[in-house]
């Protein structure tokens, strides 16, 4: 870990925040790509060798289709794959800095394994022939079933692992961590959000193949009818079957969350997912049952919608998880800043607690009135003999009273949530008798 510490440049808070939605943008990127990926390939692979066990060229013409969806040339893959997960892996580099725990040595090892299953996967497309000439191309079929066997179970490996490390990083108790891959990967959240993440990975391939092929690229003109109500068909119902699932799956996800990982973000993104599944499959069984497939190309941005809110609800977790050491990362780049300006002959800034008080606390609080939260004087009677409590509450705040809203978290600096305690008790201290 000591080589890891070395790549980090000390982030102030504002920039650590700003990390995790970059995170969490990452991950919605890299985890519909790479799950699309996965399921396109499991795919293809499945109707590969039912066309050469069938000798039926649509069936083959649909397994290229499957690994073509994804894979049309490997600047995509470069944008949507490994960028990403090298980008994830970095800020965990960043938030996890000066923590004892084995979780960024597993990232690097799935994204090892992620990059040589593209390998395979990229094989496995350039050596799928017809059904026609594999009888003539022995060789060639060896080696196309070899490399997508090899790239199905590296892929399969690989986000087994990155996922199962993103279910263990968002809880801040697990990053002491010191197990091996059964210890992150068997765990009762880690299967719930795999078998999440596969189902729905193939609702999403599904779809995406049946808007690609047939509305955006206008595929059906050039191709035999009975290919085109084929594909259009078994996607349809592939599409609906694994999106109609996924409100139970959630369901089981919520409930085995533990409660201290839960917060208002993680049930609002959940029913925004419940919300965008259901009119999904509403649009994807109209398909179905009337044979009016454009209604599917419209659920396309739904189901893309749907996992982008699972995804945002599992990262409220991280959020929550990680708030005390954002503070003190943003502590020690404060001692950092402070003791580089004394280097230099300079003075620190001085934090004026009046300024911060008024900018950050007058809109919402008055001293003996309610407004949109408690009136200060309650506030600081009950933390009349705890001013490190008041600091540590202003820093991570957190609902007590079911009275008022949560409080939102002011992203201040310890130096200077320290200064508003130390201005407020000045200011009102005489007033509390």
């Amino acid at each position: 870990m000591d080589f890891f510490d070395k790549l980090i440049i000390p982030s102030s808070g504002a920039n650590l925040e700003l990390l995790k939605y970059l995170l969490s943008l990452a991950l919605i990127i890299f985890s519909i790509y790479s799950g699309v990926l996965l399921a396109s390939l499991i795919l293809s692979f499945i109707y590969k060798i039912t066309a050469s066990r069938k000798n039926n060229n649509n069936y083959f013409k649909l397994s290229k289709d499957y690994i073509g969806l994804i894979t049309p040339n490997k600047t995509m893959t470069l944008g949507l794959g490994v960028v990403p997960i090298f980008s994830i892996i970095l800020i965990y580099i960043q938030i996890l800095n000066k923590v004892n725990n084995d979780i960024i040595l597993f990232f690097i090892i799935s994204f090892c394994v992620f990059f040589l299953a593209l390998v395979f996967i990229y094989l496995y497309k350039f050596t799928l022939i017809p059904v026609e000439v594999q009888n003539n191309e022995n060789r060639t079929k060896r080696i196309n079933t070899i490399a997508g066997i090899a790239g199905i179970v590296f892929l399969m490996a690989s986000l087994r692992l990155f996922f199962g490390l993103i279910n263990l990083s968002s809880d801040s108790d697990n990053w002491s961590f010191t197990g091996g891959f059964f210890d992150i990967v068997f765990t009762t959240q880690a299967v719930i959000k795999f078998i999440q993440f596969i189902t729905i990975s193939f609702s999403i391939s599904a779809t995406a193949f049946i808007v690609k092929y047939f509305y955006w690229d206008k595929f059906e003109e050039n191709e035999a009818q009975d290919y085109s109500d084929y594909a259009k068909k078994i996607n349809s119902w592939l599409a609906l079957g694994f999106a109609f699932i996924q409100p139970f799956i959630l369901a089981i996800d919520i409930y085995a969350t533990p409660d201290k990982l839960m917060n208002s973000g993680s049930f609002l993104f959940g029913m925004l997912s419940l919300i965008a599944l259901l009119i999904f499959m509403h649009l994807s069984y109209a398909g179905v049952r009337y044979n009016k497939y454009q209604s599917i190309s419209y659920s396309f941005y739904l189901i893309l919608l749907a996992f982008t809110f699972i995804i945002l609800k599992d990262q409220s977790a991280l959020s929550l998880s990680s708030r005390q050491q954002i503070l003190t990362l943003a502590d020690k780049y404060g001692q950092f800043e402070i003791a580089l300006l004394e280097k230099e002959g300079k003075k620190a800034p001085q934090v004026n607690g009046e300024e911060i008080y008024k900018a950050k606390c007058t809109a919402c609080h008055r001293f003996d009135q309610k407004l949109v939260g408690p009136p200060h004087k309650e506030i600081l009677i009950k933390y009349l003999n705890n001013k490190e409590g008041m600091v540590k509450f202003i820093l991570n705040p957190v609902k007590v009273n079911p009275e008022y809203p949560e409080m939102p978290n002011q992203a201040l600096k310890p130096k200077e949530a320290e200064a508003v305690v130390e201005f407020m008790f000045k200011e009102y201290g005489n007033k509390l008798k």
